[in-house]
């Protein structure tokens, strides 16, 4: 009976911290290093933490041999095979994606964008073919975006644009529980079982 008690208390303090909405800011720097950038903001803004899109190791890695007159190595054996394990993995992928986007709440969205091409009909023609799709996807935040087309200093592509979403995880916890139940979401989590299991050996 006590150990019932407990894990009653125990799941309904879990499920009462998922509720607590997470916000994720997204930030897009053009011109700057690095260019991409997030935050995540939870319990109310108590718990807090911003990525500024640091090199990764192999990144550094492959930068101190181009430093150092060496070629780095290029892994060519596994591409074709992962892609085409990519590939039967798409179909859930693209469910579970497209579930957790259906439970994404966008608060704001800003951008100032400047885009400029060579032809000047071809500079026009982009910025208006941009307008459609950002009409349709962001249709109550379109007024905070701003495309200005560049027609005299050639291929022009600068600015920034910053996007703040909010979900609460626990309604994200559907989708990624049917992922996992799937083929793909399976044989996914196996792979990456065993892939650790052979390095730790």
């Amino acid at each position: 009976m006590t150990a019932g008690i407990i894990a009653a208390i125990v799941v309904g303090v879990i499920v009462l911290l998922l509720s607590i909405p997470l916000d994720v800011s997204l930030r897009l720097r053009i011109g700057e290093q690095p260019p991409f950038g997030f935050g995540l903001r939870w319990f109310f803004g108590l718990v807090k933490k911003d990525f500024a899109g640091k090199k990764r190791d192999g990144e550094k890695k492959r930068a101190d041999l181009r430093k150092a007159g060496k070629k780095p190595k290029v892994r060519r054996g596994r591409g074709v095979l992962g892609l085409v394990r990519f590939a039967d993995f798409l179909p859930d992928i693209w469910r579970l994606v497209r579930g957790i986007l259906r439970r994404v709440r966008i608060k704001s969205l800003s951008a100032d964008l400047a885009i400029g091409l060579d032809d000047p009909a071809d500079t026009a023609l982009v910025v208006a073919s941009l307008w459609t799709p950002i009409l349709l996807m962001f249709p109550s935040h379109a007024h905070a975006v701003r495309l200005q087309p560049s027609f005299d200093d050639g291929v022009v592509f600068a600015g920034h644009a910053c996007m703040e979403l909010r979900l609460r995880p626990i309604r994200i916890v559907p989708p990624i529980v049917r992922f996992g139940c799937s083929r793909s979401g399976r044989r996914l989590l196996g792979g990456l079982i065993s892939g650790r299991w052979r390095r730790k050996s």
